[in-house]
């Protein structure tokens, strides 16, 4: 099985794919627009880009909530619309691919990164990049850590997958 772990953002959206089990790409979708609706778009058109290429059978997002260290409700209707987005295009276009959410405390715990009270969002993210780089050997910023730690926690959890 084919997946495409996704760490949604309206600026720049990590994505990870993995290959039977294997992770055999990562990298970003960037926008810079002011406007949030142009930068959605930007998004999804880099996702159809990516599903043209690769033959995914499955797509991993991370749930958006606004209890996980959102500032505020604009910041959490971005996040919401941008999940939609996702969800529509995949859906006009690629009906046969499957879209499954984890939760950020649930993917983080199965990558043994401790969540939970008084643990900043900036502390995290730093957790996300060394767990990447001590399990693959590879640097990344933190919207491509956090969509390797996605795919990998939902390999783990679904395959019962021993990692070497």
């Amino acid at each position: 099985m084919n997946i495409l772990s996704i760490d949604a953002s309206s600026k720049s959206s990590g994505f990870a794919i993995f290959e039977n089990n294997k992770l055999t790409y990562y990298s970003c979708i960037t926008a810079s627009s002011k406007d949030v609706i142009t930068r959605i778009k930007k998004m999804t058109e880099g996702l159809i880009e990516i599903l043209k290429k690769y033959s995914i059978d499955k797509i991993i997002l991370e749930e958006v909530r606004p209890e996980n260290g959102l500032q505020n409700i604009q910041t959490h209707r971005v996040l919401m619309w941008l999940q939609a987005a996702i969800a529509f295009t995949v859906h006009d276009n690629f009906p046969q691919i499957k879209i499954e959410y984890l939760y950020p405390s649930e993917w983080r715990s199965a990558c043994g990164i401790r969540t939970g009270k008084g643990i900043k969002r900036e502390e995290l993210k730093l957790e996300d990049i060394r767990f990447v780089e001590e399990k693959f050997n590879i640097k990344v910023n933190d919207d491509e850590a956090d969509a390797i730690g996605i795919g990998y926690a939902y390999i783990l959890l679904n395959n019962k997958i021993i990692w070497e």
